[in-house]
């Protein structure tokens, strides 16, 4: 009998002393046989990476390391493995597709020779051959003209495309066993959705094994065959994906479960009255010019094409679409990231697409933004009462007043007043977001532009983090506009949505009219492209929780 792909025997990693707790894996234990995907789920810091990285030999040793227990690939142990062993191993036995390709994407590269790397040192192919076996990998994995797509560079490509790029470097050589590691995170559904058919189809052809790891139980629904499910480092519950989706033993997979936002609940229609809205976007385009140069002309690139929408005071807009569709550049037109090339944007008697940029500023703290990584837009070096102190000492408040002020926001947004004293690396990714929101809060601004708020977020984080945007709105009565790619998101928290593709606003409309009844033929394509829509969430089907269960 054949050995399974992967086999882990009471693995356990250790941290460095100091950290929040002693041990990143505790004695973890799964196998994954040829063709089988098994879903790693867990919430930020529950151990799945490190699993991951532990059998790839990534770990950052001597301060992170392997402390217990074994990890075999076909029946060869992996951590008695020499260097020169584990890295011709990861070659040719395993591959890894990482939750953030840009980073791991040389940007001084064209992707075509990033594949032809692995080509290079792992088989024995002419350099005609490898460029030939270059195009056909970027054509398996669904890339158009990948003759010239190879010679691209990794910042010209879209998310999607650069995921694409780093599946066909894993699956170079044919690796037994494929790990990917939060591949769909920030991937808007359409994308998300061929990304995931693209791996099913390509492990049901070759047989391999794939390990997914994912916070996303609609993803876990869509593909999965096996589930394990971590918790502080703990594999709490592990079976079959019908066992642990329909009939969940762990109170903790309950507590995922639960917080997936799974049915689509239309808010009640929200009432404007008679008042105008306190911003109206009419006719707003915004082009950019890119790939040109001193003796050559470049392209234009319409980002927003005749964009028109209103916001009412105490309401909510979402807008949703692809990657690309002009989401973002329409927020960043609002809030004055962007100069619009054309229309109106009226805001407090002010036309904001035709003011300079000091003209702009006064207007700023009445319109204030909430980015999608709250790591990246918050500045390291600053304490958090610093960087929400910064927004009132800049338009005069003293010092004192708003470092007491930036306290009150802290715990208005549910963290503790010690928080002020604290850097942002010292909070994790659903607390940092909830800084950059009382940051945001700071000015007392009228308008709130959330631009992806909660896409990189665990669900329960998800629901917090939505729950207290909601909550902020009905206290404060802000107009919000609310950016997302998860449609299943937006009907949490939105009055009315706006669909965008390609730059234009293809349907507005309550949340009952865009999801009960989609006039558009994209937006019925974005709400079939929902992973896994067809999953049945019943609670009263599940057997009386046991928190102890053991893994299986």
């Amino acid at each position: 009998m054949a050995a399974p792909v992967v086999e882990l025997s009471g693995l356990s990693v250790a941290l460095p002393a100091g950290a929040e707790r002693p041990l990143a894996v505790e004695d973890v234990s799964f196998t994954v046989e040829a063709g089988e995907i098994l879903c790693v789920v867990g919430e930020s810091g529950s151990g799945k990476s490190m699993i991951a990285h532990a059998i790839m030999g990534l770990l950052p040793a001597p301060h992170v390391r392997v402390s217990g227990g074994q990890a075999r690939l076909q029946g060869e142990d992996l951590l008695a493995m020499s260097p020169r062993r584990q890295r011709a191993v990861r070659g040719t036995g395993m591959g890894m597709i990482f939750q953030e390709p840009m980073t791991s994407l040389n940007p001084l590269m064209r992707v075509g020779d990033q594949i032809d790397e692995t080509l290079r040192l792992h088989t024995p192919l002419s350099p005609r051959e490898r460029v030939e076996r270059v195009i056909e990998l970027l054509d398996d994995v669904g890339l158009p003209n990948p003759r010239e797509l190879r010679r691209s560079y990794p910042f010209s490509l879209s998310g999607g495309q650069r995921q694409r790029v780093m599946i066909a470097i894993a699956l170079a050589v044919e690796p037994a066993l494929l790990i990917a590691d939060e591949p769909t995170t920030a991937l808007d559904v359409t994308t998300q959705k061929q990304i995931l058919d693209l791996i099913a189809a390509m492990q049901k052809r070759s047989g391999m094994g794939v390990i997914f790891i994912t916070h996303d139980f609609g993803v876990v629904a869509e593909i999965a065959d096996s589930v394990a499910v971590m918790q502080d480092g703990r594999c709490v519950e592990y079976g079959s994906a019908e066992q642990v989706l329909n009939k969940p033993r762990h109170a903790y997979t309950r507590e995922l479960i639960r917080a997936v936002p799974h049915d689509i609940i239309y808010r009640p229609d929200f009432d404007p009255g008679a008042e105008p809205g306190i911003l109206q976007a009419e006719g707003v385009r915004k082009v950019f010019h890119v790939g040109g140069g001193m003796f050559r002309k470049g392209r234009e690139l319409v980002a927003a094409d005749d964009v028109s929408l209103d916001i009412h005071r105490g309401e909510t807009v979402g807008v949703v679409g692809e990657s690309g569709s002009g989401k973002s550049t329409l927020g960043r037109c609002i809030v004055g990231l962007h100069r619009a090339d054309g229309g109106q944007i009226l805001f407090r008697d002010h036309d904001l697409a035709r003011l300079s940029r000091r003209q702009f500023r006064p207007i700023r703290r009445h319109v204030q933004m909430v980015f999608q990584d709250p790591y990246a837009s918050l500045n390291p070096r600053y304490r958090v009462a610093d960087i929400i102190a910064q927004g009132p000492v800049a338009f005069g408040t003293p010092r004192a007043e708003a470092r007491a002020r930036a306290e009150e926001l802290l715990e208005l947004v549910g963290l503790d007043a010690s928080a002020a004293r604290r850097y942002p690396h010292q909070f994790s990714g659903g607390q940092r977001q909830r800084i950059s929101i009382a940051r945001a809060l700071a000015l007392d601004p009228d308008l709130l532009i959330a631009d992806e708020p909660v896409s990189a977020l665990d669900v329960s984080v998800q629901t917090q983090v939505l729950r207290l945007l909601d909550e902020i709105r009905r206290r404060l009565g802000l107009a919000m506009l609310f950016i997302t790619h998860d449609l299943r998101v937006a009907a949490q928290v939105c009055d009315r949505i706006a669909v965008m593709k390609e730059g234009r606003i293809v349907e507005l409309g309550t949340c009952r009219e865009v999801f009960g009844a989609p006039k558009h033929e994209y937006t019925r394509t974005l709400l079939d492209a929902i992973p896994g829509k067809d999953w049945e969430i019943r609670p009263e089907t599940w057997d009386d929780p046991d928190p102890d269960t053991p893994a299986r």
